[in-house]
């Protein structure tokens, strides 16, 4: 049985075959087995899902802030 993939930003190649435009890829588990392990591509609904995430923004160091020294064993 085959699902759909989308290929994430920067990847051009998946299975071995380029990835389209639409960055839509119908594979096999077996297929994607690999490229998903690589972090390369995940299910359609996924991606979905994490493009509505909110994802919260850190805030910057100050610039004169002198970083903690670092412990000794």
């Amino acid at each position: 049985m085959s699902k759909t993939y989308t290929a994430l930003p920067g990847v051009d190649w998946v299975n071995g075959a380029p990835v389209p435009e639409n960055r839509e890829i119908k594979l096999t588990a077996k297929e994607a087995m690999f490229d998903l392990a690589q972090g390369r591509i995940q299910l359609k609904e996924e991606a979905a899902e994490v493009v509505q995430e909110e994802q919260p923004v850190l805030p910057a160091p100050e610039p004169d802030a002198t970083p903690e020294p670092r412990k000794r064993r």
